[in-house]
């Protein structure tokens, strides 16, 4: 009985073994998002433009802003084309983010975006720098 009991048990751990070593290889390359504009002058008309590759085709991802009041918000509504990934995993956007330098949402300083999918679990980060 005891050596059925000790089979059993190398047995799951074997195959749990196995299993964690398959999902660790599954994942691929971490997403990578790059500001193609990473300096931007502050002013009512300026904007961001954003690309990102290593992500799903098909996955819609959100962006992730922190103001200088420290509120973090959401710009998808401010974001064309929505960033969702091409067949190869690739997707560009241009965020229109003069809105938040009218309101002093945004002054001279260094921002960091943060890149999730639509369930908001961060993905990615990048930095975009404001000057006058």
């Amino acid at each position: 009985m005891k050596k059925v009991i000790y089979v059993m048990i190398g047995a799951f751990l074997v195959i749990g073994l196995l299993g964690c070593a398959s999902i660790s290889t599954k994942g691929g390359p971490s997403p990578k998002v790059t500001v193609i504009t990473p300096t931007v002058k502050l002013s009512k008309k300026a904007t961001v433009t954003i690309k990102g590759a290593g992500f799903k085709p098909g996955q819609e991802v959100a962006i992730l802003f922190t103001a200088i009041d420290g509120v973090q918000s959401d710009i998808d509504y401010t974001l064309k084309p929505k960033p969702v990934a091409d067949k190869t995993g690739a997707w560009l956007t241009t965020w229109s983010c003069g809105r938040f330098v009218s309101k002093k949402l945004i002054k001279e300083g260094t921002y960091t975006l943060i890149i999730t999918d639509v369930d908001y679990n961060q993905m990615a980060k990048a930095k975009v720098t404001f000057v006058k």
